[in-house]
């Protein structure tokens, strides 16, 4: 894992503490404001709000000329109407992941660094968001308030102190009972010490005149996690440590670049091409798993600077590293490695990557030739204890599983399995169908 702290090891022995399964992440806290099966709306124009019981669906609509600034500023009173607690939650979440005001100033120097290279639109939303929020210019751990730095940390989590475990597995061609492509994503995540992640997933569908986009993430989090805009190109972020020192010198944040890569290009080529242009630099190594009606890729985005460094994408028919096979027909698949031949291997001796790469494949030949949607979720939804239990076990839905998404470029079909509020995980992931509307 990337070293995500300070000289002197104490932050990094509580983030590894955290980050047992691999996962400590980011962002938008979350809050008592879940009421289970019932749907209550907010409405702040340009802003809609409805609360799905186990997510909030938003819809950000800009068709009408409103600034970023308006939008955030509009984005973040109706949070604060859904869910009171907003502040609170998410600094205690911010608290989890920090052992004092040091730790919390430590990461915030990170923001610094990276913030200058935000697109500014971007940067626009989250002040205005952060404009309806009472904690102003300072920054302090656990006082229950939340700064517009303390918002941006939240938002460049993936890119300043973290490192997490996630997967992503998808059919297409022969192998996919539509013969279009279908996707399973799993996000493994952590969830906070009061279930905070877990209350606040949202689904958001950015409307723009030109292009419009859906995430999948959390209230409050302005950059792709999960996501895919009109021209039927979804792409999701996984982790890849290189061990490679870490510097936030000039970078640029990587979830806010699929952001407006899915904005503004139209293709997964197109995708892959802006986040690895060589004046794109990362602060961490990660991958990229892109799919379109008709095939997936993974764009294996080495940034160490070592000898080893591929930032090239990886697809079927790619020749691997050593002696790490894929071998199924039109299907493709990804843990938090990198597995292009000549790139750093991070996965032979990772059992992490290894037991999950290996599960996925079993999983996914166990289904035959051809495989439906719902065979697709099994797969997802594999694991091989009694109960969901640890990534080294091989388990693909396991104990820090905050989201299984399952999307279908052709038709934008996406159904999404949210981690519970109450943190407690059922023996069967249940999925939710999600209305797409981008018109």
């Amino acid at each position: 894992m990337p070293t995500t702290c300070r000289t002197g090891g104490g932050m990094e022995m509580k983030m590894k503490k955290y980050l047992r399964l691999g996962l400590v992440l980011m962002l938008a806290v979350n809050v008592a404001g879940c009421s289970n099966g019932k749907a209550a709306g907010v409405s702040k124009e340009p802003v809609s709000m409805v609360n799905k019981g186990s997510h909030f669906e938003v819809v950000l609509d800009y068709t009408a000329g409103t600034s970023h600034y308006d939008m955030g500023k509009a984005y973040g009173a109706a949070i604060l109407e859904a869910v009171p607690d907003y502040e609170s939650l998410f600094d205690s979440y911010l608290a989890d992941m920090t052992r004092d005001n040091q730790d919390l100033d430590f990461l915030l120097g990170r923001v610094k660094d990276i913030k200058p290279q935000m697109e500014q639109d971007y940067v626009d939303e989250i002040e205005g968001i952060a404009s309806n929020f009472s904690g102003g210019t300072d920054s302090i751990r656990g006082d229950g308030k939340l700064s517009a730095e303390e918002l941006f940390l939240i938002n460049l989590f993936p890119d300043v102190g973290r490192g997490t475990q996630c997967s992503a597995v998808s059919v297409y061609g022969q192998r996919s009972e539509t013969r279009e492509t279908i996707t399973a994503r799993i996000l493994d995540w952590y969830n906070g010490t009061k279930n905070q992640l877990s209350r606040m997933h949202a689904v958001v569908t950015y409307k723009n005149d030109d292009k419009s986009i859906v995430t999948i993430g959390y209230l409050g989090f302005m950059g792709t996690v999960s996501g895919f805009n009109d021209d039927k190109v979804f792409g999701a972020i996984l982790d890849a440590a290189t061990g490679a020192a870490y510097s936030s010198s000039s970078k640029y944040s990587y979830p806010m670049d699929l952001r407006y890569a899915l904005e503004h290009y139209q293709t997964m080529d197109e995708v892959a091409a802006y986040l690895t242009s060589p004046d794109r630099e990362y602060a961490f190594s990660h991958l990229i798993f892109m799919s379109d009606p008709s095939e997936s890729k993974v764009l294996e985005n080495n940034v160490s600077g070592q000898a080893n460094s591929l930032r090239n994408v990886r697809t079927e028919g790619s020749e691997f590293n050593g002696k790490i096979v894929w071998g199924i027909s039109d299907s493709i698949g990804s843990v938090n490695s990198f597995l292009l031949k000549g790139n750093f291997n991070n996965h032979s001796l990772n059992l992490f990557n290894t037991a999950r790469f290996e599960s996925m494949k079993d999983a996914l030949e166990s289904k035959g030739e051809e495989v439906t949607v719902d065979e697709l979720k099994s797969v997802a939804s594999y694991y091989g204890g009694e109960a969901p239990g640890e990534q080294t076990n091989g388990d693909l839905y396991n104990l820090g599983t905050q989201q299984i998404i399952i999307f279908e470029p052709g038709e934008l079909k996406l159904e999404v399995f949210f981690r519970p509020m109450d943190n407690v995980l059922p023996a069967v992931p249940q999925f939710e169908e999600i209305d797409v509307d981008l018109d």
